[in-house]
């Protein structure tokens, strides 16, 4: 071992020595010492490509496009060196990642959600014991600012859904009556519906946890409705829950249209960067949701129980009382008729 040090320190002076040759001298002193172990050479690209895998394995579809969206351009950035060792890659090439996302004139907030994926990626190597540290730490972030999200009143909901066709009524009443998420409202089952006992039961798709929300008279109403007369099935919603949320033909778009037809302004607004941004979306039902229940001074932690528990474990049943101060609350939002 004694050796192979004293020849990659000529190499050094001289200036000759590389990466590749380092490794190999490291290779050579594990093999002679017969540890059992091999120096393990992973490239940035099949690093990021397991990492990517396991985590479309575990998460929803969307979360999965988005990190999908991020690794691929980082990638992109490296070029022929996304096939070097994962141990060559430096600050540098996170940086140039985050100027080069900027300079697409992506929102601040876009470019530090990017950066915090390949910086996940990285920290999950360092845990594997691939890379001594995170070179994504030491860069440093563009500051990001909110932009407030908008609400309907319930006079644009009641237009919206009066002008709404199909399933998409009852989507929009269930988004404004229980404050769920698109992904969730869409997929919602008859077996989580209790008529009798006026309840509707859910599993978040983000979270895991699962939700347990009074119904509100009008979506009490209409499912009743809907309960007679629909052919037997394990959606409510059938048609709705094989769509995909995003992209140019998914729910959100349609929803824009479904706004436009009814007359209710989307509310554009230019952000940072080059991009326009809708402060109305499908999105903003759940924000009218919270606050209509605000309006009417319902207190914050009811709110937050009606919107959902971050994780399984947080989430309990609740108690005869509380469900009659839940049930209270939503009777408070004011009725669409």
């Amino acid at each position: 071992m004694a050796l192979e040090f004293e020849r990659a320190s000529k190499l050094a002076r001289r200036g000759e020595l590389v990466e590749a040759q380092a490794r190999e001298v490291l290779k050579d002193i594990m093999k002679r010492a017969d540890i059992g172990e091999t120096l393990q050479t992973v490239s940035i690209k099949s690093h990021f490509d397991t990492w990517l895998t396991s985590k479309r394995t575990r998460k929803s579809q969307s979360t999965g496009e988005r990190y999908g969206v991020a690794v691929e351009d980082f990638l992109e950035t490296l070029g022929k060196r996304a096939s070097k060792p994962l141990t060559s890659l430096t600050v540098s090439d996170v940086q140039r990642f985050l100027d080069h996302r900027t300079a697409k004139q992506l929102s601040p907030a876009t470019v530090i959600l990017d950066v915090k994926i390949i910086g996940g990626a990285l920290n999950a190597a360092r845990r594997q014991g691939l890379i001594p540290t995170n070179p994504a730490e030491a860069v440093e972030l563009p500051e990001a600012k909110g932009m407030e999200r908008g609400t309907f009143t319930p006079a644009e909901v009641k237009l919206l859904v009066d002008t709404a066709q199909g399933e998409w009524k009852l989507l929009i009443m269930l988004a404004y009556f229980t404050g769920a998420r698109l992904s969730d409202c869409c997929r919602m089952q008859w077996d989580g519906v209790d008529l009798t006992g006026e309840t509707l039961t859910y599993t978040q798709a983000k979270t895991g946890a699962k939700v347990t929300a009074p119904l509100h008279p009008d979506l009490l109403a209409q499912l009743n409705k809907l309960a007679g007369t629909d052919k037997p099935d394990v959606f409510i919603m059938p048609q709705l829950a094989c769509q995909r949320g995003s992209g140019r033909r998914g729910l959100s778009e349609t929803f824009k249209k479904n706004m436009r037809q009814a007359g209710v302004d989307s509310q554009t607004v230019k952000g940072a960067g080059n991009q326009m941004f809708s402060r109305r979306t499908f999105h903003a039902l759940r924000h009218s949701f919270t606050s209509a229940l605000a309006n009417q001074n319902v207190s914050a932690e009811l709110r937050m129980k009606l919107t959902g528990h971050k994780t399984e474990g947080e989430h309990q049943k609740y108690t005869h009382h509380e469900m009659d101060n839940l049930r209270a609350a939503i009777k408070k939002i004011p009725s669409l008729r």
